[in-house]
């Protein structure tokens, strides 16, 4: 079966810059951290700079079937 182009998985980092603070989403029928490197590979191909702003967790059990992308900085108001 082919790979998908990283690209393929860019509107993820997009959706979390438009969240509050990031996204959550919970991965199933592959390797996280195989996951979670072609989500890195995607944010690199887009070249969008803004994407730079945000950050990716892979929290431990009992959640380790999830990886969350949130903001390096956020502001909430009062």
């Amino acid at each position: 079966m082919p790979r998908p182009s990283p690209l393929t998985y860019l509107p993820l980092w997009q959706r979390a810059l438009e969240c509050e603070i990031g996204l959550r989403f919970v991965i199933s029928g592959v390797e996280r951290r195989y996951f979670a490197n072609t989500l890195y590979e995607a944010r690199k191909a887009s070249g969008a700079s803004s994407l730079q702003d945000l950050i990716m967790f892979q929290p431990a059990a009992p959640y380790d079937n999830e990886i969350w992308i949130c903001k390096k900085q956020v502001e909430l108001d009062p």
